[in-house]
């Protein structure tokens, strides 16, 4: 892991958090989180924000993005408590969004 990796978990952690809570389905995908994430003026800037963290070279926008959308925010899924992993989604073009294996992730239920 890139040391800027963890400033970039630290960046997201909240506006993630803040858009499963949005989401009214109950199952939802990377992609669709990532939009929910950015829908917001908050979640947009943080998402910029680690983005720079991870590749302040325009040359390496593409690979900053495979690593926010790749690992941070299916890492900060994973260790959130808030979902389980739900499986990986095979042959849906529209779920692809070109950085991240596409995923299904499934709210756990609040106690």
């Amino acid at each position: 892991m890139h040391p800027d990796d963890d400033r970039a978990y630290e960046i997201m952690e909240a506006p993630l958090h803040a858009a499963i809570a949005r989401l009214a389905e109950s199952r939802f995908s990377t992609k669709r989180l990532i939009a929910e994430i950015r829908a917001s003026a908050d979640g947009d800037a943080a998402y910029r924000e680690a983005m720079a963290t991870l590749g302040p070279d325009p040359g390496s926008e593409r690979m900053g993005m495979m690593v926010l959308h790749g690992q941070v925010i299916p890492g900060l899924l994973r260790r959130s408590g808030l979902v389980r992993f739900g499986g990986f989604i095979h042959g849906n073009a529209a779920e692809d969004d070109g950085f991240g294996v596409p995923s299904l992730w499934v709210k756990n239920p609040v106690a």
